[in-house]
């Protein structure tokens, strides 16, 4: 697959597509020059040997990119979500092994910014933005998934301290991370069923030095490695009382609240998976004329794929910048392009042959993290049930 050129559906030098300004243009721009200068070796290598490289993570926060869409007030770049979205879909087309940790780092940001108080936006932001901090979210464990009610990590406000008690499994950035935001349903000794309700669950900022904190196992997963994924344990975990994150109870807010805007920074992602196989696909077919005739039809159809991927995910993300965020329409970008990107990457594979699998053509990790796109953060079907649900209420 040759390294595709700047003439793309979205081409920051002709801004041949009006749908984003010059300031978005120009966050594109940037990252596609960040992603110029990582060697393919990196890319292959974080992968094979399944490495967060923490150097990289931080020399994208120095372009700015780690505070983008926060305002310059706490550190961040002053941008939105529009051009966040624009340099997930570069990382995602280009394999930039930073990129599943950038965009959970900004996910962690927004609870704090929007539910923290201001010596919590003060201490994490700011740092969190250059890179000096690195954040992961703390949702999932063994026995709850998508099922955000069914976590059982326990919280016990024990004087000036919360005693956290539970596991969390496939944290990404988990084994690399300086702080969590972590949801654990809140014992109340005075209504011991109390803690049994979704009612509990209460939002922490968990720093990685705190007594009774450890990474569990690390996981060594078919796709999305690099990203130094595992499980954190929380063993009579003591977390001060100034780091309640919201209010007791809040805690399924403040995670769906930010999910459903991680959503729609993975559609973003998975476009970019779509947009770098349908490119691949291209490439092969150029140098294969032969091919041509076999599978012009298919390949016009993946490309309107790829295409009504990119026009959900900006929708949703114009959303979000209008103050309008929707968990269904993020939800809908969601499954519309994660489902693109492991339908063209399949049969890129299928279409290359044989070379398609090779590492050094990048299709074969594009496939594999395609299907992890389709299962993390709400697995595409019970997005679908989501779906449904909001519009038969």
């Amino acid at each position: 697959m040759t390294t595709p050129t700047t003439e793309r559906t979205v081409n920051p030098q002709t801004g041949k597509r009006a749908l984003f300004n010059d300031s978005q243009l120009g966050w594109l721009t940037k990252a596609m020059a960040f992603a110029e200068k990582i060697p393919l070796a990196d890319k292959i290598k974080s992968d094979t040997e399944n490495s967060f490289r923490r150097d990289l993570f931080e020399a994208a926060c120095k372009e700015g990119f780690g505070g983008l869409p926060f305002p310059k007030t706490y550190g961040g770049s002053g941008g939105d979500y529009v051009s966040f979205c624009l340099l997930n879909e570069e990382f995602g087309r280009t394999v930039v092994p930073v990129m599943s940790s950038l965009g959970v780092h900004i996910l962690c940001q927004e609870p704090v910014y929007k539910f923290g108080n201001e010596e919590q936006k003060k201490k994490y932001l700011p740092p969190s933005s250059t890179g000096e901090y690195l954040a992961a979210f703390g949702l999932t464990e063994p026995n709850a998934g998508s099922d955000t009610a069914a976590i059982q990590t326990t919280a016990k406000l024990v004087g000036d301290e919360y005693i956290l008690n539970g596991t969390k499994t496939f944290i990404t950035s988990g084994a690399a991370a300086d702080y969590y935001i972590v949801m654990a349903k809140l014992i109340d000794d005075k209504n011991p069923d109390a803690v049994k309700s979704p009612k509990s669950i209460t939002a922490f900022i968990v720093e990685r030095n705190f007594p009774g904190f450890a990474v569990g196992q690390k996981f060594n997963m078919l796709g999305m490695r690099g990203y130094a994924t595992c499980e954190i344990v929380f063993n009579d975990c003591r977390v001060p009382k100034k780091n309640l994150l919201g209010e007791h109870g809040q805690g399924r807010q403040v995670a769906l609240g930010s999910l459903a805007k991680g959503r729609v920074t993975i559609a973003a992602q998975a476009t970019g998976w779509a947009q770098g196989a349908l490119e691949g696909i291209v490439s092969h077919l150029n140098a294969h004329r032969e091919k041509l005739n076999e599978v012009a039809y298919l390949v016009g159809e993946l490309a309107m794929q790829v295409e009504s991927a990119r026009a959900l995910t900006y929708q949703a993300a114009y959303a979000i910048d209008r103050g309008e965020g929707d968990a269904v329409l993020a939800g809908m970008a969601k499954i519309q392009a994660t489902d693109a990107a492991m339908k063209v990457a399949t049969e890129a594979i299928s279409i290359v042959g044989e070379e398609g699998t090779e590492p050094k053509l990048l299709l074969e990790r594009i496939f594999r993290d395609a299907k992890a796109g389709q299962i993390y953060e709400g697995t595409n079907q019970i997005q679908r049930s989501l779906i449904a649900r909001n519009l038969l209420k």
